[in-house]
């Protein structure tokens, strides 16, 4: 297999996106509830939604042969008055996952983290991704009830920046 490069996302990408959106949301989420899937490729995986989300938020890919085949994003939010980072996005497409893409990904993004702690969603259901997230040093810190959408549960891992 081709090398994978890491490297910053550009507008240019945007196609690549969808693209690897298309391959990878279907096979990981319509197990759990198909039409969540296709609301996720609705909304948070459109052309415009990664234009505007590329100008507001640092997004790293993983190329090989010139196609987009990973992204992770880090983005702020505020939950109950406390600020959080989260990585939003971290995905590989199905053929080029078990090569260490994700690991790599996952590390690009901690080393852009300012404040002592990452933090990420997962889905109710999608028990992959949660585990490579606890193999990672994340652990569960809350619930979010979703209806009629699955739950989601919030990760964080200490990064130990700014911390006492």
């Amino acid at each position: 297999m081709a090398e994978v490069l890491l490297r910053p996302a550009t507008p240019d990408d945007v196609a690549g996106l969808r693209r690897l959106g298309e391959a990878v949301v279907p096979t990981t989420y319509a197990p759990i509830d198909a039409a969540y899937a296709q609301r996720m490729l609705d909304e948070w995986w459109t052309p415009d939604f990664f234009t505007a989300s590329l100008a507001r938020m640092p997004h790293v890919v993983a190329e090989s042969d010139d196609e987009v085949v990973g992204v992770a994003n880090l983005g702020p939010t505020q939950v109950r008055g406390e600020e959080r980072e989260v990585m939003w996005k971290l995905y590989v497409h199905p053929d080029h996952q078990g090569r260490g893409i994700g690991t790599r990904l996952l590390g690009a993004v901690e080393q852009q983290v300012r404040a002592g702690a990452l933090w990420l969603e997962v889905v109710d259901g999608n028990d992959a991704a949660a585990g490579f997230y606890r193999s990672q040093g994340f652990t569960e810190v809350e619930r979010a009830a979703n209806a009629p959408w699955p739950d989601d549960i919030w990760l964080r891992k200490s990064l130990g920046i700014g911390e006492v």
